[in-house]
């Protein structure tokens, strides 16, 4: 998998109408939210323990899923581009 953090994955959610892109906006606006880490108990314990965020973790289990599938496009991708220039 690529080493992208959860917090950059988030922000390409920024600007949704939905509650995912207002989660993405609360982690963006949270300058304490831990923006390199990617561990899903880290987030989720940051989450519920210490931030403000008032949406049901429900949202950020769906948002947190998206990235897990997000980071797999990102490697294949990264990967076929490796084979397709060592062709």
């Amino acid at each position: 998998m690529k080493d992208h953090s959860f917090y950059q994955f988030a922000l390409t959610a920024r600007g949704r109408k939905d509650d995912k892109g207002e989660l993405a906006e609360d982690i963006f606006n949270d300058l304490s939210f831990p923006k390199h880490e990617s561990d899903f108990n880290v987030l989720s314990d940051y989450i519920e323990m210490q931030s403000d965020i008032t949406l049901p973790m429900s949202v950020f289990d769906d948002l947190y899923e998206e990235y897990t599938e997000w980071l797999k496009s990102v490697s294949y991708t990264h990967l076929r581009a490796h084979e397709t220039k060592a062709n």
